[in-house]
């Protein structure tokens, strides 16, 4: 792909993206003296780019068109940004897995020249952070809108992220408009790109791998106080659906089963002495909660700074799959962090594998 393509796949991604990330990327733009508004210029800022009277997606876009500086700064914002959904996998031989990743060149520092964008999962680049080792694939996607005729150009990324101190590996993507997708495509997009990473692990890093049972996540949050299930859509022992919601309750006390829970044992001193009746109420927990089949359950994690709460769900056998789809909502941008900080505690809190 020539320069002048590839930057007008940059270019019709920040169009693309919602006002937030455009406030952001030109906040980070802005913070490397890459931007200022005229009234800010001041001296030795004569190489910052003059964003003047421009509206906000045109002025992350100017930085893109006139500075190699923004561009390398965009390309390793994809690496650290927070995604959507995600996956993850366990690795056989993930030792042998991080050597292999390792040989991938690096993502370079000065040029784009090592970010290939392609239409299928090629050439991804490496990226080290902490104890993460991440591969990126940049994929290309292209349409001509429905209403206005325009053609619509975007890079895609997406991640294989290592997690070097769990051993878990994590694949990581965003939402993919439907302007770019069939109607057959659209309804396996994740399921299948999910499917291609594998296959690209599996040939390419010699990875042998499977997806992680979170099927744990069910009992482990029902008795987690710093992980709260907050709703959850499971398929009764007597066949029919449930779906619950925690509200607005303080005490994030699902209705009906937890509620119940939560009278047993106010009563429990009455109940004992009526041991036929507890008997069948523990019965009936039993049943419409142990041997319940989970569709999804979403998961709160509670930060003291609210809009920093981590709120995930989880869908298992995602599209009739044995992989856990996982589903990231976020209200501001902060990065990674909430995912590699959900991911430990998968890792802290999985059983141990049985022999």
């Amino acid at each position: 792909m020539t320069f002048e393509n590839y930057v007008l796949h940059l270019l019709g991604t920040i169009e693309n993206y919602p006002s937030k990330i455009q406030k952001h990327l030109l906040k980070l733009f802005v913070d490397e003296g890459i931007a200022q508004a005229q009234q800010q210029m001041s001296l030795g800022s004569e190489n910052s780019i003059d964003v003047t009277d421009l509206e906000l997606a045109g002025q992350v876009k100017k930085c893109i068109k006139n500075s190699t500086k923004a561009i390398k700064l965009f390309e390793k914002w994809e690496f650290e940004k927070d995604y959507k959904y995600s996956t993850l996998l366990e690795a056989d031989n993930f030792d042998e897995t991080i050597k292999k990743a390792e040989s991938i060149s690096m993502s370079d520092e000065d040029t784009f020249e090592n970010t290939i964008i392609t239409e299928s999962l090629t050439a991804p680049t490496r990226y080290e952070y902490n104890d993460l080792l991440i591969l990126k694939f940049s994929l290309k996607y292209s349409a001509i809108h429905n209403l206005s005729g325009e053609e619509i150009l975007i890079k895609y990324p997406v991640l294989v992220v290592l997690h070097k101190s769990e051993n878990l590996i994590e694949f990581r993507f965003d939402a993919l408009k439907r302007v770019f997708l069939s109607e057959k495509r659209e309804q396996t997009v994740y399921l299948d790109l999910i499917r291609e990473l594998e296959m690209y692990c599996e040939t390419q890093l010699e990875c042998k791998i499977k997806p992680l049972d979170l099927d744990f996540l069910i009992s482990q949050t029902k008795k987690q106080s710093d992980a709260r299930l907050m709703a959850e859509y499971k398929k009764l022992p007597s066949g029919g659906n449930a779906q619950l919601e925690v509200g607005k309750n303080e005490e994030y006390v699902l209705p009906i089963i937890g509620e119940l829970k939560e009278i047993l044992k106010k009563h429990v001193v009455e109940l004992e002495k009526t041991p036929v009746l507890k008997e069948a109420l523990d019965q009936f927990i039993f049943e419409n909660d142990e041997l319940s089949d989970y569709s999804w359950i979403e998961v709160l994690w509670e930060n003291e700074i609210k809009t920093r709460n981590v709120n995930v769900k989880f869908i298992f056998n995602y599209k009739n799959s044995e992989y856990c789809l996982l589903q990231h909502y976020y209200n501001v941008l902060i990065g990674m962090e909430r995912m590699n900080n959900v991911v430990k505690f998968i890792s802290d809190h999985k059983p141990p594998e049985r022999d």
